[in-house]
C-alpha cells in the first residue's frame, strides 16, 4: 500500500514538473517570438530582413519631433467645412446621412481624395502618424493604398513623387517615415494624400524641432467634383496619389472633391443637389460601370434627372459625362455594353438644353491592350493612367473655354 501510495506521489511530481517546463517554454517563445519569428521563410519579418526596403523606417535621426496636426495645415479635396458640419477628413456632409443608403454613407467615411498641404524648411525628414477608422483587406489592391500615405513635392512647378507613410501590418494605429531627403535650407511644398479606401480619425506630421512649418496657399482654382465607382473611388491605384482623380488634380493645381462610392454609383438625383453645393471647376459623373442592371431607359432617365437636378443650382459649370471602360481580359463573344447608348441619349438632350456639357468615350479608357487592369476590370497603376490620358484633353479644353490656367 505504501509502496503504491509512494508511486502516486512521485507520478504527482513528474506531472507537476513537466507542467512547469511546458510554461517556462511558453514564456519564453512569448519573449523571444520576434527572433523566431525570422526563422520562418514564408514570414513578412524574414523578407524585411532580407530586404530593408521592404520594412517600415520610423525615427532614424533620433531627432526630438515637432508633431503638428493636419487640421492646422491646408486639408482639401472635402468640399465642406465647418465644426459639425462633415466630420474630419471624410466625403459628405453629415445632413445627408439619412438621405444617401447606408453603403454610400459608410463609404463616404474613406478619406479617398483628401490631401493635406503644407510647406517646411528646416528638417531633414517628414514622419507621420495617423490612426484609421477600421482594419479592411482587400485582394486586389494594396495594402499601401487602401491604409497608407502618399507624398508628393513641388520641383520646378511640377508635383514629384516623395515617399510613401507605410502602414503596420494589422492595427489601427501607424506610424512612418515618409522622407529623409530633404535639404533643411530649402522650403519645400508638400502634399500627402489620404488613403483610398479607409478613413482616418486623427492625421498628424513630424518635423525637426526647430523645423518652419506653414499652412500652403490653397490652390488657385476651382475643385474637381466627381461622383462614380470604385474605379473613381480608386480602385485599383497601388497608392494614392496613382488614382486617375489625383493625377487629374496635380495636373491642373486643383483640389479633387472624390464622390466614388465602391459599388454604388447609381446615378441617384439627389446626387444633382449633393453636387451643386460645391463650386466647382467641372462636375463629372462616371457611373456607368455600377449600371449593369439597369436598362438603357433608366441610364438615360437618370442621368438626364441628376443633370437637371445639378443644373438648377450650377446652370453654366461644364459636365462631363464619362462612358464605362471596356473590359480588358480575354472573353469569346465581345460584349455590348447597351448603357452606353442610355448615356449618349441623354447628352444628346442635354446638349440642347444648356451649354458645357461634355462627354467622354470608353475608346481610350483603358488603352488598346489588355494590361491595364489587375482582374480585368479594375485599373492598375498603368490603366490610372490611360483614364487620366483620356480625361486631360477634355479638362484641358474645360479650363481654356473658362480662361482658367493650366
Amino acid at each position: 500500500m505504501k509502496n503504491k501510495l509512494k508511486i502516486k506521489y512521485n507520478m504527482r511530481i513528474l506531472i507537476l514538473v513537466f507542467l512547469l517546463l511546458c510554461i517556462g517554454v511558453m514564456f519564453l517563445f512569448s519573449q523571444n517570438s520576434s527572433s523566431l519569428t525570422i526563422q520562418n521563410p514564408d514570414s513578412g519579418k524574414f523578407i524585411e530582413r532580407m530586404d530593408k526596403e521592404m520594412g517600415n523606417a520610423k525615427n532614424t535621426e533620433k531627432y526630438t519631433f515637432k508633431w503638428v496636426n493636419a487640421k492646422d495645415l491646408t486639408v482639401e479635396g472635402m468640399g465642406w467645412s465647418g465644426t459639425g458640419v462633415i466630420d474630419d477628413y471624410t466625403r459628405l456632409p453629415n445632413n445627408y446621412k439619412d438621405t444617401v443608403t447606408a453603403n454610400v454613407w459608410n463609404l463616404s467615411r474613406h478619406s479617398s481624395g483628401i490631401h493635406v498641404r503644407f510647406t517646411v524648411k528646416g528638417t531633414k525628414e517628414i514622419h507621420a502618424k495617423w490612426k484609421l477608422r477600421s482594419n479592411i483587406f482587400m485582394v486586389h489592391m494594396t495594402h499601401q493604398a487602401i491604409n497608407g500615405l502618399d507624398l508628393y513635392i513641388k520641383q520646378d512647378g511640377k508635383w514629384v513623387f516623395g515617399g510613401v507613410g507605410k502602414p503596420d501590418k494589422t492595427g489601427l494605429d501607424n506610424e512612418s517615415l515618409l522622407t529623409g531627403f530633404l535639404d533643411p535650407k530649402v522650403e519645400y511644398e508638400c502634399m500627402v494624400y489620404l488613403p483610398l479606401y479607409n478613413g482616418v480619425n486623427t492625421v498628424e506630421f513630424g518635423f525637426a524641432s526647430d523645423a518652419q512649418v506653414k499652412k500652403a496657399t490653397p490652390f488657385h482654382n476651382k475643385p474637381f467634383v466627381m461622383y462614380g465607382t470604385s474605379i473613381l473611388h480608386g480602385c485599383s491605384a497601388s497608392r494614392a496619389g496613382m488614382s486617375f482623380p489625383s493625377m487629374l488634380g496635380r495636373r491642373f493645381d486643383a483640389p479633387v472633391v472624390n464622390l466614388g462610392f465602391s459599388g454604388n454609383g447609381f446615378i441617384e438625383e439627389y446626387f444633382g443637389r449633393i453636387m451643386g453645393e460645391v463650386d466647382a471647376l467641372a462636375y463629372f459623373i462616371d457611373c456607368l460601370p455600377n449600371m449593369y442592371s439597369f436598362t438603357p431607359d433608366e441610364v438615360k432617365s437618370r442621368t438626364l434627372a441628376l443633370v437637371r437636378n445639378l443644373r438648377k443650382v450650377r446652370p453654366q459649370t461644364p459636365v462631363v459625362l464619362v462612358e464605362d471602360r471596356t473590359h480588358t481580359n480575354f472573353r469569346s463573344n465581345s460584349t455590348v455594353n447597351e448603357d452606353r447608348d442610355g448615356l449618349k441619349a441623354a447628352y444628346k438632350i442635354l446638349k440642347k438644353e444648356s451649354e458645357n456639357i461634355y462627354y467622354v468615350k470608353s475608346d481610350n479608357l483603358l488603352g488598346k491592350d489588355t494590361e491595364a487592369t489587375v482582374d480585368g476590370s479594375h485599373p492598375s497603376d498603368l490603366g490610372m493612367h490611360y483614364y487620366y490620358q483620356a480625361l486631360e484633353p477634355v479638362v484641358k479644353k474645360i479650363m481654356k473655354v473658362s480662361k482658367k490656367s493650366y
